[in-house]
């Protein structure tokens, strides 16, 4: 049985395709974050490592103007 969130994010117009790539990694690109000097791609697990650390979250928040985060793409059918 799937639940309201489960429909809404089948329905999910997704911008990021699997072409795109995490920049850390080969895995496919969940996160992308634009910053004045470019874009930076990430998949789930480079982001959260990132995210996860006091230090990288600070460098992060600098550099970020934008983030596009599709991690909900990993939600379960």
């Amino acid at each position: 049985m799937n639940t309201m969130i489960d429909q809404e994010v089948q329905a999910r117009q997704w911008t990021l395709s699997p072409l795109n790539r995490c920049d850390s990694c080969a895995a496919e690109a969940l996160v992308q974050v634009t910053g004045i000097s470019g874009d930076l791609m990430f998949c789930g697990h480079h982001y959260n490592k990132i995210m996860d650390s006091a230090e990288g979250y600070k460098k992060m928040m600098s550099f970020a103007l934008t983030v596009l985060d599709e991690r909900e793409k990993l939600v379960k059918d």
